[in-house]
């Protein structure tokens, strides 16, 4: 009843220049949305760093594989993170010029304080804030986020962000 009801917001919405989609997947929805803002400011740090598109390529292809992780042990399902909601808004918000959360990790990379950042916007960068919280459910569920886990560092451990991407590369290695 209630995707038939969601069924005539989509055609309400949708036109030639917006396409909307549905999902009963509410849970991966909700946190493919929230993922997406903490890996764009990795992406922005990596721009900071000046640290070039292969880099940064790489970089999104592990977000990715670490978000689909993440999200289906937090309830959502796999095949949400591969859609619009996932990998779409994961491109979208970690390549955007637009982008708040990529261009504040762009601000970190190059040397400005996450803290003096935060305190002196004035719109909202919420991969900041859902950073510290996705950081305290990943710890209660001993879920590991290697990526999120090394932002979470640079935005509330005052780590240097080189030295945290550096600490990605000399993981262990492993088969993809």
């Amino acid at each position: 009843e209630a995707f038939a009801h969601a069924s005539r917001f989509q055609e309400a919405f949708s036109s030639a220049s917006l396409r909307v989609y549905l999902s009963q997947d509410l849970c991966g929805t909700e946190l493919g949305g929230i993922l997406k803002n903490i890996y764009a400011i990795a992406s922005g740090i990596c721009d900071g760093l000046d640290l070039g598109d292969n880099a940064k390529a790489a970089l999104l292809t592990r977000s990715l594989n670490e978000m689909v992780s993440l999200g289906e042990s937090l309830g959502g399902q796999r095949a949400t993170f591969h859609g619009l909601s996932g990998f779409g808004d994961l491109v979208a918000t970690c390549t955007g010029s637009w982008s708040r959360n990529r261009t504040f990790g762009e601000q970190i990379g190059r040397g400005s304080s996450p803290a003096e950042l935060v305190d002196n916007r004035r719109t909202v960068v919420e991969g900041y804030w859902a950073t510290g919280c996705v950081k305290q459910l990943c710890e209660s569920r001993q879920v590991e986020a290697p990526i999120l886990g090394q932002i979470y560092d640079i935005l509330y451990q005052k780590k240097n962000p080189l030295a945290a991407l550096q600490a990605l590369m000399s993981r262990g290695l492993k088969s993809e």
